[in-house]
């Protein structure tokens, strides 16, 4: 299917099909936004005509200000990979900049979902917000359906065991270290992706050898802590790991720039400048500054010892759900072993 950029190929493309189109940011594609994808590929079974996702690039929080910590689940490539592992969906980008933020809600109906992708339905959430200031609703989204005839399919709130499900949500469980409820929530794992850069080697030193990855800086970290974790390297292989995330405050009294540093226990190699991707634990501890390096080395032996008794239990719940360390990597959108 299309992942479609530029405004002409996008004119080019309505031209030829039908479009029903799904409106959100899709931040972390959680169980919410899947159900928007869902609903959309169902409306072009049903009535004929292409399913298709439209995208909003870079965040409007970053293009508007007013919150300087803000952070996304997912980079533009990652968002992308996850539409196309849930389903055969056409893929739009808008680039959002001030102009298009101007825009009233009418504007941006009639010049981008009408003039520009001549849509046939839209599907939003019940509190999707769009136009200047967002101070367009999926409301009155309905009733541009209706002056503009294009369908408008609103979905109510999705719940997870009883719970909200939402971006912002999702990102307040992972600053807290609560993976396994955002896992649930989010309907996959969470995946911490970047290149092994070099560090201090302080743990080597310890006897821990550590491969320090650099994570985008864009996106969100998870609360400052030890977590076990699935580590899945360039070459596809799967191993247990520990994996603390933060300043490390025994050996960096100053502060500074935050790390995260991944010991495999089963993995004796160099991995300088290999890709590594991470899916976490619960958080096992939070960071805290020890008195002596000596210290430090007898708790990491404790983490590890920890980190592999929850590694071993998840391992035992994805097999009896069918499901394995490695699979879980592949964003398939089960979430009965989470």
């Amino acid at each position: 299917m299309a992942v479609i950029t530029k405004t002409h190929d996008m004119e080019d493309f309505a031209s030829t099909h039908e479009l029903h189109l799904a409106l959100g940011y899709f931040d972390g594609l959680h169980l919410g936004h899947q159900a928007l994808l869902e609903r959309t590929l169902s409306l072009a079974g049903e009535r004929g005509g292409e399913p298709g996702v439209l995208l909003l690039d870079p965040h409007p929080q970053k293009v508007l200000g007013g919150n300087g910590g803000f952070r996304n689940l997912n980079t533009l490539d990652e968002k992308i990979r996850m539409i196309r592992a849930f389903g055969d969906i056409h893929i739009f980008i808008l680039s959002f900049d001030l102009d298009l933020a101007r825009l009233s809600p009418e504007a941006f109906v009639r010049d981008y979902l009408v003039g520009l992708l001549r849509i046939k339905s839209a599907v939003c959430g019940y509190n999707y917000r769009f136009g200047h200031k967002g101070q367009g609703n999926s409301g009155s989204l309905e009733r541009m359906g209706e002056t503009y005839r294009f369908g408008c399919c609103v979905l109510p709130q999705v719940t997870d065991r009883g719970n909200p499900v939402s971006s912002t949500e999702i990102r307040r469980l992972i600053e807290s270290g609560a993976m396994y409820e955002a896992y649930s929530r989010l309907g996959h794992v969470h995946v911490f992706t970047g290149n092994v850069i070099d560090g201090q080697k302080l743990g080597s030193r310890l006897g821990f050898p550590t491969a320090n990855l650099a994570l985008d800086a864009e996106l969100l970290w998870p609360a400052y802590g030890v977590y076990g974790g699935f580590v899945r390297i360039d070459d596809g292989a799967v191993y247990q790991g520990i994996i603390n995330a933060g300043i490390r405050p025994t050996v960096n009294q100053a502060g500074g720039a935050p790390s995260f540093e991944i010991f495999l226990t089963d993995f004796h190699e160099d991995l300088y400048g290999r890709k590594l991707q991470a899916v976490l634990t619960d958080r096992l501890r939070p960071e805290k500054a020890f008195d002596s390096v000596g210290t430090l080395k007898a708790q990491i032996s404790r983490d590890v010892t920890g980190a592999g008794s929850a590694l071993s239990e998840w391992e035992k719940r994805l097999r009896n759900a069918g499901e394995s360390p490695e699979s879980i990597f592949a964003c398939v959108f089960k979430r009965d072993s989470i």
